[in-house]
């Protein structure tokens, strides 16, 4: 197959090259208008208890949790019970309830007049909604609504807008601008990166043109997707970073490869098909690593996680596309051309890099010539004591994986955003400055026909509990036992309460009060809804899915490796590998983000406690399968060295050091890709973009080029065991010598002893 891609590509390049662009030019124009079709949110479990309350409020009682807030101030410094200030803010209440699509409007100006929505010094009030729809569905209505209110006045009164509803828009627009932001950051810095280990601009040019490819894939992908399926907003980030980096990557292993056959003075068309038969096979097997790993998303009953694994899945199969089908098409036409516009002469040794009269060359002993190198010299320093340095690293990374233990989630809120947009500093205001918390309010759906002491007697039971400010049924209100206007009507379709709390709906204390209204008896089957209820649904959904979306990630990636060598110990030892990288990147990120350390040099966010809830989840798939992209890069010039002579501490020192520069130079292009989205002013996404760049810089530092050499210095030949009825793929294949599969378990085990 690799085979057939690359003579395809090498007798007709310029066809492929203009089927190319014509797919480029449609996807551009498909993907023209993403921002509109893609949903907010879908954060939540669409089969949990809130859930189930949210639809029972909306199609029964025809009201909804409050999800928008507009905030008035009386900009003169008086009392929003001045006259003026009354009746500017009655025309405002009739004039939001007389809007299509908007329910259940609570004011400090309409019936009922509540002194929970007047701010404790007189000077605000509020006035809390409902906006129909879901939080996918109501992006279009909250659109409208910033367009007619958002920085307006109304006689004294100014209005800023807040809420569930208009934060998403908010989030939307921050996160459409920080990736053209981080898009211009992470380009240049890659042109230069990659410039520096080809010495060429032409040879640097072609990544980076991949790269570009991809990105104008992914929008189009997304508008494909978004027809069939909801897409969250988020995977436009998510992907389009995601898209750049592989596909940078996988273009780098490709040219790397052929850069490498030229010099063994074949044809340019037997160099092209040479790299992509064996740079290819590597890029196949590490993009079905990829894969499977952000497939392993698709075991959370979450549309915003499901959505960017379907689209993560289709920009991985776009990027291998481009590097095993653009790429040789490209290096076809451009040919010797490739390391035209030659920046230096001398590769920096760092870099591990030769110019061809220095390629390694074979020596009589069956090693390389390349004793010298750096990734060589410090393999065999690791390798001279693997417990010593092993353990270092091993020390390292529980240090900083310590803080793991005390990992908090939440739902993200407003304070995802930076304190000068107005949902953020609408939302602050709420939560410091008026004497209940209207967003936070509980609704509690009793199902079938209580009757008037049951729901009076209920009601009063609700208001007694800790941090419940009111309850409010009907037009009756309860206040620390006690009701205040008439018994309530028994309705035989059932009833509904709102509770109003005075904390924080993603706090312990709120927590604990949704735990206490559950365990309240009930007259009847009780549903409980609002944003305290969907986030504590939401965690136990993901908590009961972890070991699911877990087991799906080692089974696959033990699949994967297993295909890859032959061997059953390889692929036990990777997984272990990825295990304490990602325990230390979790760790870390407890501490950044959730503790609040090292503002300085991750820049500035709120600091809530708590981690976004979702964001963990993304980061271990992400994260697990980047891991595993290197890991095969590795295997695949490790395993063929042994091939050569089977020596696996020999094969281990020559395949890092041909390898490794690629490898460093992939995670160095990766990481600037990733650092690039940590500049973003949404902090879930800043989390995302800072775990995923101490991943891959733990990864590749500590992980691959220690502990892994260290680990197979250790199990020596007992590394490519395989049980007797597995037959080792040809590139395990060893002359000479009884080979690693044939060994017994006694035997394996015997030798992992002895080294």
């Amino acid at each position: 197959m690799l085979d057939r891609l690359a003579r395809l590509a090498v007798a007709r390049p310029k066809a492929v090259l203009t089927a190319t662009l014509v797919l480029m030019v449609a996807a551009l124009v498909s993907g023209s208008g993403i921002n509109e079709r893609l949903s907010g949110g879908g954060f939540y479990n669409s089969s949990s208890e809130s859930q189930r309350a949210a639809a029972a409020l909306e199609q029964r009682f025809h009201v909804g949790k409050p999800n928008l807030v507009i905030l008035a101030t009386n900009t003169g410094g008086g009392s929003v019970d001045d006259p003026v200030a009354v009746a500017a803010g009655e025309a405002l209440t009739q004039q939001l309830a007389a809007t299509p699509g908007i329910t259940t409007v609570s004011s400090y100006w309409g019936p009922g007049q509540s002194e929970l929505l007047r701010s404790l010094d007189g000077t605000k009030a509020l006035i809390v909604a409902h906006v129909e729809g879901d939080e996918r569905e109501f992006a279009a209505a909250a659109t409208r609504l910033i367009a007619t209110y958002r920085g307006t006045e109304r006689g004294p009164l100014k209005l800023e807008l807040g809420g569930e509803a208009v934060s998403y828009d908010d989030v939307t627009d921050q996160l459409n601008h920080d990736l053209g932001i981080s898009e211009a950051i992470a380009l240049p810095i890659i042109l230069v990166l990659i410039t520096v280990v080809f010495g060429s601009l032409v040879a640097a040019g072609l990544p980076v043109a991949i790269g570009v490819l991809s990105i104008v894939g992914s929008l189009g992908l997304l508008a494909l997707l978004s027809v069939v399926t909801p897409v969250s907003n988020y995977a436009l980030n998510v992907t389009t970073i995601l898209g750049l980096a592989l596909a940078i990557d996988y273009s780098l292993l490709v040219l790397t490869r052929f850069r490498e056959e030229r010099t063994r003075t074949q044809s340019l068309d037997d160099a092209i098909i040479e790299s992509v038969r064996t740079a290819g096979r590597t890029v196949a097997f590490s993009a079905t690593a990829v894969t499977l790993s952000v497939l392993a998303l698709l075991a959370f009953p979450m549309m915003f996680l499901r959505s960017i694994a379907y689209a993560c899945v289709g920009v991985i199969l776009f990027a291998t596309a481009c590097a095993l089908v653009v790429m040789p098409a490209m290096l076809r036409l451009l040919g010797p051309r490739i390391d035209s516009l030659n920046v230096r002469r001398v590769i920096p040794r760092v870099f591990g890099r030769r110019t061809p009269a220095e390629a390694p060359t074979e020596t009589p002993t069956g090693a390389r010539a390349e004793e010298d190198g750096f990734w060589f010299r410090s393999s065999q320093l690791v390798m001279r004591r693997p417990v010593m340095m092993g353990g270092a690293v091993l020390l390292l990374a529980l240090v900083l994986a310590a803080p793991f233990g005390a990992i908090r989630l939440n739902s993200a809120d407003d304070r995802s955003l930076p304190a000068t947009i107005e949902s953020r500093s609408v939302g602050d205001a709420v939560r410091s400055e008026f004497p209940a918390q209207a967003t936070a309010a509980m609704d509690v759906i009793l199902e079938g026909s209580a009757g008037a002491d049951q729901l009076d007697g209920y009601a009063g039971a609700l208001s007694q509990l800790p941090h419940v400010v009111a309850v409010k049924l009907g037009m009756t209100s309860y206040v620390a036992g006690q009701r205040n206007g008439e018994k309530p009507v028994p309705d035989p379709n059932g009833a509904y309460l709102r509770l109003l709390p005075d904390v924080d709906p993603y706090s312990d204390a709120a927590h604990r009060l949704l735990d206490q209204v559950r365990q309240t008896p009930t007259p009847d089957t009780v549903h409980v809804g609002g944003l305290t209820a969907e986030n504590v649904d939401t965690k136990a959904a993901l908590f009961d899915r972890v070991p699911l979306a877990a087991a799906l990630l080692v089974l696959a990636m033990f699949g994967v490796l297993f295909a890859f060598t032959g061997s059953v110990v390889l692929p036990i030892k990777a997984l272990l590998l990825n295990v304490v990288s990602l325990s230390a990147t979790l760790g870390a990120m407890v501490f950044i983000f959730q503790e609040g350390h090292l503002k300085w040099l991750v820049g500035d966010f709120s600091v809530t406690g708590t981690l976004a809830t979702p964001t963990p989840i993304l980061i271990i798939c992400l994260a697990f399968g980047l891991s595993m992209d290197y890991e095969v890069f590795l295997l695949s010039r490790i395993t063929e060295e042994y091939r050569s002579h089977g020596d696996t501490n020999l094969a281990v020192m020559c395949g890092l050091q041909r390898v490794g520069p690629v490898v460093t130079a992939a995670a160095l292009i990766m990481s600037v890709v990733f650092i690039a989205m940590a500049t973003s002013e949404v902090s879930f996404v800043k989390l995302l973009g800072v775990g995923l760049t101490l991943a891959i810089l733990f990864d590749v530092t500590l992980i691959r080029a220690v502990l892994m050499p260290a680990a197979m210095r250790l199990m020596g030949r007992a590394n490519w065991w395989a049980p007797h009825w597995r037959q080792p793929p040809a590139h395990l294949l060893v002359s000479g010598a009884r080979r690693p599969h044939q060994l017994t378990v006694r035997q394996l085990t015997a030798q992992l002893a002895a080294n």
